[in-house]
């Protein structure tokens, strides 16, 4: 383990300045930092556990040094590197650091909590580091110099890592939210699923990376980013960029499940909200009235939940759908896959689901309005033409644009077969194909590149 540079007084005065915007957030940031050495070895012990039943290869699971991690990221290179820092290992971030090595200019680094699929991981950056602590984190960002830290925001739980990153790093931070706080719900319905501390930070992080970074990058439509800065005193450059496709992970297979039975095959990929969390906040991602209502019309359902879940997580926290699944012949719950499987996966069905029940959850207008989620690009990657829910309105928008599916109200979700039917599906597919390029990362990766470039210039008249 590094310990050199472990210094807990250094890391507690860098972060002092916080005090003067926020005592209470400094004080829960610190809580989340385990300088405490007892604390920390049960989170090393946790994350040792987690690596050894993680799908890391032998080479893989031999770790390298902190120090190592450390030299490489500041040894003098051609290309410049941008230190990714993310709890997991996510779609948007794979997909990006393809391109950004792709074009020459860049080598990667990914700094993640999450040990699950490390040798996919191992395929797409440069290097991949799995942190034990928060600890040896803090302690790294302290320590590199890279050309600019990309932090990813996961909503409530690390849009702090922004804070850390500024706070500890003479390196520039862009900040891109995967979901924005502030969009999805309001702070009360929050403190009823994770803890007051939790969620002041959490919403104080988000106005701290929208102030405070270097840039932002939003998964969103152009309406989220004038919320935005309706809301706060943003004055650094933002971006819309999304996780777009990528051609090597497109599939060419055609074959089709409804081709052996005739009947409807339709995908979901992603999160699901476990039974025990609160229906009231979160019921639009708890399926199973979904899953009732689609597979009572004779059509066969299949959730893929998202690869955040390891097997034994899965079967603690969603046994209720595993049971369901083996009560109803129409519907299958399975395992998450990584962003080079499951396309092919997934092409063997007609239609992706990103239709919900939104009579059931609180999830704020905004976000639905405005929020472009990742697995619209995985189903088309997979060739499939999408089934959305007419309350997200910018993905309904970029559907019907492009005519790569069939847009739904809530009432349609209880008339599927005909509806589908009143579609021609070859057409769907014929377009999914064409979109497949207009909406690829080859073709938008320089808006990100330009990106980063004006997030250079700008710190650099400042100076």
């Amino acid at each position: 383990m590094f310990k050199a540079s472990f210094n807990e007084r250094e890391i507690k005065e860098k972060l002092s300045a916080l005090k003067e915007l926020d005592d209470s957030a400094y004080g829960h940031l610190l809580g989340k930092i385990e300088f405490n050495k007892i604390q920390r070895l049960k989170k090393v012990i946790r994350q040792t556990i987690k690596r050894f039943f993680a799908s890391w290869s032998g080479k893989q699971k031999k770790r390298m040094s902190v120090k190592r991690l450390i030299s490489y990221i500041n040894k003098p290179s051609n290309n410049r590197k941008i230190l990714y820092v993310s709890s997991g290992i996510t779609p948007n971030l794979v997909r990006q650091s393809i391109y950004m090595r792709r074009s020459g200019k860049f080598e990667t680094v990914l700094l993640t909590e999450s040990p699950l699929f490390g040798d996919f991981a191992g395929k797409y950056f440069d290097f991949v580091y799995v942190y034990d602590s928060y600890y040896m984190m803090v302690n790294i960002l302290k320590e590199v110099q890279p050309y600019l830290i990309h932090i990813l925001g996961s909503m409530i739980h690390t849009e702090y890592f922004a804070i850390l990153a500024k706070f500890l790093s003479k390196s520039l931070v862009v900040t891109e939210f995967y979901d924005v706080a502030s969009l999805c719900l309001y702070r009360e319905d929050a403190q009823e699923v994770w803890a007051k501390g939790d969620v002041e930070l959490g919403f104080f992080s988000e106005k701290f990376a929208c102030e405070k970074s270097d840039g932002v990058i939003l998964g969103y439509s152009p309406e989220a980013e004038q919320m935005l800065r309706s809301c706060y005193d943003i004055g650094i450059p933002m971006l819309e960029f999304h996780s777009y496709i990528c051609n090597e992970f497109i599939s060419e297979s055609n074959e089709k499940y409804s081709d052996l039975d005739g009947k409807i095959h339709i995908v979901y990929g992603g999160m699901v909200t476990p039974s025990h969390v609160s229906a009231k906040r979160f019921g639009d991602t708890q399926c199973h009235h979904l899953v009732e209502t689609i597979t009572k019309q004779g059509i066969y359902f299949d959730i893929y939940l998202s690869p955040n879940y390891n097997q034994f997580r899965t079967k603690q926290l969603f046994g209720d759908y595993l049971l369901r699944a083996r009560t109803n012949f129409l519907f299958n719950f399975k395992g998450g896959l990584p962003l080079d499987e499951a396309p092919k996966e997934f092409s063997r069905y007609d239609f992706g689901a990103m239709a919900y029940l939104f009579d059931r959850g609180a999830s704020l207008e905004g976000q639905n309005r405005t929020r472009l989620s990742t697995k619209l690009f995985t189903y088309l990657e997979a060739g499939l033409p999408i089934i959305v829910s007419e309350e997200f309105q910018y993905a309904a928008k970029l559907v019907k644009e492009h005519g790569i599916g069939i847009v739904v109200s809530q009432k349609d979700l209880d008339n599927l077969p005909e509806i589908i039917n009143s579609y021609d599906r070859e057409k769907l597919r014929a377009n999914v194909k064409k979109a497949q390029k207009e909406l690829s990362m080859d073709k938008q990766i320089g808006h990100l590149i330009t990106f980063y470039e004006q997030v250079h210039r700008l710190a650099l008249s400042r100076r």
